[in-house]
């Protein structure tokens, strides 16, 4: 069996967390057919270059009270590295918000995604928006998707997909 390169077990070793991330080094190790103190040293180099951004899980919304996950786009009449800050700072105050970044298409230039466990909780994300940013903010559209009608799943949130786009690289 040829040896695998260091991107090679890089990427390998990347693809596993995304499968499971609380797997051991000595589990990984085992997968992956290498040493311990080898996963340990790679995962460190991963996390180092921000590969690894932090450890976490995808619950189930439902199960955690959810209803609905809003996808929000927006369109500002300002565009400067301090606007940016201030939207940085204003995104973080908002616990129903887990996304946000800036972007083009359809138009707008920015998109948040929130997570809600009733209307009222994204009527009162969307009256302080426009409040806070107004008269900046000229554009806000929103798509809602239903958390509490799993029949309209077309595929679950995970990143477990990722493991086999991975090993296509």
């Amino acid at each position: 069996m040829p040896r695998k390169t260091s991107e090679d077990l890089q990427r390998t070793l990347l693809s596993t967390l995304i499968n499971g991330a609380r797997r051991s080094d000595r589990d990984l190790a085992k997968i992956l057919k290498i040493s311990q103190p080898t996963v340990t040293r790679r995962r460190k180099l991963l996390e180092k270059a921000g590969m690894i951004q932090e450890y976490t899980a995808i619950p189930d919304f439902t199960k955690m009270g959810y209803d609905f996950v809003a996808m929000t786009f927006l369109t500002f009449a300002e565009d400067s590295p301090e606007f940016l800050d201030k939207e940085r700072e204003w995104a973080k105050g908002k616990s129903s918000v887990i996304y946000v970044t800036k972007g083009e298409g359809m138009g707008m230039s920015c998109f948040i995604i929130s997570i809600h466990r009733n209307y009222a909780s994204y009527s009162k994300l969307i009256t302080e928006l426009k409040r806070d940013w107004q008269p900046t903010l000229t554009n806000v559209q929103t798509f809602m998707a239903s958390l509490a009608r799993p029949e309209l799943l077309i595929k679950p949130l995970s990143f477990r997909y990722l493991e086999s786009n991975n090993s296509e690289v």
